[in-house]
């Protein structure tokens, strides 16, 4: 029997399809699917390139009636939904469907957007964007086994922070220039409350302490210092710890 879907008026309304054993998500063009039978193929995807999204985050297919489906990881999920209609509009395009692939795996140099509107830009530096802050995060958190640096917690309480911002000059995405750290603590980094040294202890910044301590805000600091002043958790692979060289730029860029 012929399903309609109805439209919301004040959210987002996406079409997806999951594979459970893969734990991936398919998204589809809601446009091309008003109505539709239980079981259309409209509304299926090749499962081995749906396999793609388990690496890239997002994969972008084009369909033999020209739509065009989407793999995505879950943690790309809210970035597909907040962009689930212009992926789906400007995609059908040749050369946005070529970018969009090429920006899940790496930047496209800047004479290739040239060509493209100012939107149909936004769109593929958007994707780029978001696929190098989800992949960062993966490499990172594998790399720690998602435990905080600092704490040594798990529990999936865990995120992926820059050791030089982004930003920063000279700031990559390189698993070296990062650091797993909980949320808490990740904040105080980037705030500069601590800092990472050259020996790998996270230390107190005194001089933002005393600040606190002036206007009468350092509550809680000695259960906070508790964990620090000694040497983080590292990975066991020496090439995913640290380069001393981003933490040295990072206490220069902080002014520590």
């Amino acid at each position: 029997m012929p399903l309609s879907l109805q439209m919301g008026t004040d959210g987002r309304t996406i079409l997806l399809g999951c594979e459970p054993t893969l734990r991936l998500f398919a998204g589809f063009d809601l446009q091309r699917h008003r109505r539709f039978t239980t079981g259309s193929p409209s509304v299926q995807i090749d499962r081995e390139r749906l396999r793609q999204a388990e690496t890239e985050g997002l994969s972008f297919h084009r369909k033999s009636n020209d739509e065009i489906a989407v793999g995505i990881r879950p943690d790309m999920f809210m970035a597909y939904a907040m962009n689930a209609e212009v992926l789906h509009r400007y995609g059908r395009e040749a050369s946005v469907l070529r970018l969009l692939n090429q920006a899940v795996r790496e930047t496209p140099p800047p004479q290739q957007l040239e060509v493209l509107s100012t939107e149909r830009q936004r769109v593929v530096s958007e994707v780029s964007r978001l696929s190098r802050a989800a992949d960062f995060r993966q490499r990172v958190l594998f790399a720690y086994g998602s435990r905080c640096a600092v704490t040594r917690v798990q529990l999936r309480l865990v995120d992926a922070a820059h050791i030089l911002p982004v930003g920063a000059p000279g700031s990559s995405d390189h698993v070296a220039n990062g650091i797993a750290l909980s949320p808490t603590y990740h904040r105080a980094f980037d705030a500069g409350l601590i800092y990472l040294d050259d020996e790998y202890r996270m230390c107190l910044n005194n001089g933002q302490i005393n600040a606190l301590d002036r206007v009468n805000l350092v509550g809680g600091v000695e259960f906070f210092r508790a964990p620090l002043e000694q040497p983080i958790f590292l990975p066991p692979d020496p090439q995913q710890r640290p380069r001393v060289e981003f933490i040295r730029r990072a206490n220069r860029f902080r002014h520590i």
